[in-house]
């Protein structure tokens, strides 16, 4: 009785609404089936959630083994990064291209050059990112992969010999051109190709080969230190060569993106590609059938939309997923992390350590150990947890590392506790919105648009990594403003307006499928609820009500 009540009620109450493109609510009773339902979705315990994720990996190893062969080429994003800092940190790099300063007793780059030196590989990436996003649904993912890879190996080279520093920086510029490519392309491939029980985890890898690469670069130099001579710099600049090298040998194996094959209506080719990425034993109907629910190629094809422009990013439909995504990243260079990593060594030094290459080889083995417990936990801990939770806590970490620099470098206590909260911030920072900030960016956006989206968050954040890298020098070379940690001050405010906006309009897309996610979104649920509900037959039900009913929307056409 008191469900039939209810039911008229709510119906009275959408006749008088315009029902045009308007949710429309449903309220029935629980029954044990729909409850058991929707726990899967929105209320499985850790155990239960690692038994399914053990499960997947086992039905799917094939492409898992894929997904780690792709994402090594994300290494050089982690180890590019790391060398601009560790290079800097060599005295024989400084003396070899650099100027003497006389009242610091030292070596130093000259502001301009380290600055066009850490903008170099940025402006590269932006460029590369572009391409990424531009090519990616003209030629396929592959073709991108190989033009990566010749590309890092020939300025791999000039940069190991550049005799001065517009060759430097030039050699550099390329390598950020094959770092854009790097980056873009293989999270790409991985998100718009796994399966939802096995995305969140995979998503996540891409911070995990990052650092990587950092970690890469930090015990390069601690070794290459010991190295007198210019060959102690040009060493750390020879693994650059190393990661492509590996890459190169699998490629002609790998198969292309049966998503791709698919937005080209090339089914027969994305049929074999499936096979090749899945295995022999995959259901290559049900696949098919997926990728073109997640497509909605039905629907762009009766409104004649092409959902492969740049301008479908930015439209109604899709422009709130895409500053998400963009904010999922801006996260990572507003928290700080951009002098936590980059300048780490070298602000080690400045700050009187006296093996500041020790001390970051320590800091990067503890992020990297930080990283893997993150993607053990990709699919136990939301995205919003891990980005809006994880950037909320670098905040108050980063007030404690700017306050404790304010104390002379001869005070033993606060440098102490500056080196402290530096690798424990370096630690968190990798962990939380390191990890996570590269899901939200993945996955948030539709699969239509996925390579466009993607393309776009990474150029927007290489481009205010690009502002960054030029005016650091500025604010903590001895030479100019000497600030130090002092600068951890200026991203508080920044990360505070990201945590913010991201706490009303970030979705939690963990465990989701890309086709539950959008009819998440057409059924005008607010994103930051997305955790309350379930998509059961294609309609959306809240997980709990008080009164024992549950509510299913569905957007009426």
């Amino acid at each position: 009785m008191t469900s039939n009540n209810t039911k008229q009620s709510v119906d009275a109450e959408m006749s008088s609404v315009d029902k045009k493109d308007i949710v429309h609510l449903e309220t029935t009773s629980m029954d044990s089936q729909t409850k058991e339902e929707v726990r899967q979705v929105t209320n499985l315990t850790a155990k239960e959630q690692y038994a399914k994720l053990g499960a997947a990996i086992k039905a799917d190893k094939r492409f898992v083994w894929w997904t780690f062969y792709v994402m090594l080429l994300v290494f050089s994003w982690g180890y590019d990064a790391g060398l601009s800092g560790v290079a800097i940190a060599f005295p024989e790099f400084r003396e070899y291209y650099g100027n003497y300063y006389a009242d610091g007793s030292q070596w130093v780059i000259p502001a301009l050059w380290q600055s066009l030196w850490n903008a170099a590989s940025t402006i590269g990436q932006v460029f590369g990112g572009y391409a990424a996003g531009q090519f990616a649904d003209v030629t396929g993912r592959k073709p991108l992969l190989y033009h990566a890879v010749v590309l890092s190996l020939a300025s791999s080279f000039a940069l190991v010999f550049a005799p001065n520093l517009p060759v430097l920086f030039v050699s550099k510029l390329l390598l950020g051109l094959s770092v854009g490519l790097s980056t873009a392309t293989p999270p790409l491939y991985v998100t718009e190709n796994a399966p939802a029980n096995l995305r969140s985890t995979a998503s996540s890898l891409t911070n995990i080969i990052i650092v990587f690469g950092f970690f890469a670069s930090s015990m390069t130099g601690f070794g290459a230190s010991k190295i007198a001579g210019e060959w102690s710099f040009r060493l750390a600049f020879c693994m650059t060569f190393a990661m492509p090298t590996i890459f190169l040998v699998g490629l002609p194996f790998f198969p292309e993106s049966p998503v791709w094959y698919m937005k080209k209506g090339r089914e027969a080719d994305a049929r074999k590609a499936i096979i090749k990425l899945f295995g022999v034993d995959t259901d290559v109907d049900e696949r098919i059938d997926i990728i073109k629910t997640e497509l909605k190629q039905a629907e762009a094809e009766e409104n004649g939309k092409s959902q492969t422009s740049w301008s479908a990013i930015f439209s109604k439909e899709n422009r709130t997923r895409t500053f998400v995504s963009v904010l999922g990243l801006q996260s990572q260079n507003f928290s700080g992390g951009y002098f936590a990593n980059t300048y780490q060594t070298y602000y080690f030094e400045l700050i009187g350590q006296k093996d500041p290459f020790a001390l970051t080889a320590v800091s990067s083995t503890l992020q990297l150990l930080a990283n893997f417990v993150a993607v053990l936990l990709a699919d136990v801990v939301p995205r919003r947890k891990g980005v809006i939770g994880g950037g909320t806590i670098l905040m108050f970490w980063s007030v404690i590392i700017a306050g404790t620099s304010m104390a002379g470098t001869d005070n033993i206590a606060a440098n102490t506790a500056l080196l402290a909260f530096m690798i424990t911030w370096s630690m968190l920072y990798t962990g939380t919105v390191g990890c996570y900030g590269w899901a939200v960016a993945q996955e948030t956006a539709s699969q239509a648009t996925r390579p466009k989206t993607i393309s776009f968050t990474l150029i927007c954040q290489q481009l205010t990594a690009l502002m960054l890298s030029s005016v650091f020098p500025y604010f903590i070379n001895p030479d100019q403003l000497n600030w130090g940690g002092k600068i951890m001050f200026l991203f508080v405010g920044a990360e505070l307006f990201i945590m913010t906006a991201l706490w009303f309009f970030q979705p939690e897309t963990k465990n989701r499928s890309y086709a539950d996610i959008e009819i998440l979104y057409a059924a005008g649920i607010p994103p930051r609820q997305f955790k309350n509900f379930a998509v059961v037959d294609g309609q959306v039900i809240e997980r709990e009500q008080k009164d024992g009913f549950l509510s299913r929307f569905s957007r009426k056409a």
